[in-house]
């Protein structure tokens, strides 16, 4: 009797060790699965395979309701182009030779307007309108310059062959429309990061929408 009651307290103690045994496995178990169920519900707020994080100006900021082209339409010039007024303003001065060049472009927006553009340092763009049928040159306030840190390049338009452009893609024209879409930091000013629409007249750019992107808060 004695024999049988040590055997039966040893296999007690086992199962009890067993259950034991299964109980923190199965603690650890749950307890791993729900670490990485919490690591994958985390917000990915770093950066992507190709260097864009949430601070990027994406595709999907562009509103639905965005401006179209065809609401801003404009009749294409077709005859000659008149030599730039590079002489009464001294941003054309100081320009002219890119002016000049400008200048014997096609129009290629707003119907009889020349956007010209031209680089002005790592990914920043200067900007003006020439009117080809007088001549005359535009320097557009908060559109002089663009800098395009931090966009993703699906948004980026790629020119046609035999086109001529220096904004990186992130201006998009027609020569049929007065509206212009600007993706980045008009004239560097951080409040007007994000997608600017505009639209040309009485001779001057004004924004009609815009949605702002926050700027990284560090340096990449």
């Amino acid at each position: 009797m004695k024999r049988s009651d040590g055997l039966c307290g040893a296999s007690t103690l086992r199962e009890a060790s067993d259950r034991r045994s299964t109980s923190l496995g199965l603690m650890s178990r749950h307890t791993v699965l729900a670490f990485a169920f919490a690591l994958v519900s985390l917000p990915a707020f770093g950066a992507d395979d190709e260097g864009y994080d949430e601070y990027t100006i994406r595709q999907s900021d562009i509103p639905k309701d965005a401006p179209r082209f065809r609401d801003y339409a404009a009749k294409r010039y077709t005859g000659a182009n008149a030599a730039p007024d590079v002489r009464s303003d001294p941003r054309s001065r100081r320009y002219r030779t890119q002016l000049k060049g400008w200048a014997r472009e096609k129009p290629n927006f707003a119907g009889h307007y020349i956007l010209a553009t031209w680089g002005c340092g790592t990914s920043c763009t200067e900007i003006a309108v020439i009117d080809a049928i007088t001549g005359k040159v535009f320097h557009p306030p908060g559109a002089r310059s663009n800098h395009i840190e931090d966009v993703h390049s699906e948004v980026l338009v790629e020119g046609k062959e035999g086109e001529r452009r220096s904004d990186f893609g992130a201006l998009h024209y027609r020569a049929d429309s007065r509206l212009l879409i600007l993706f980045g930091t008009p004239d560097g000013r951080t409040e007007n990061r994000g997608i600017s629409y505009f639209v040309w007249e009485h001779d001057r750019l004004t924004r009609i929408r815009f949605v702002p992107k926050a700027p990284s808060t560090t340096s990449k």
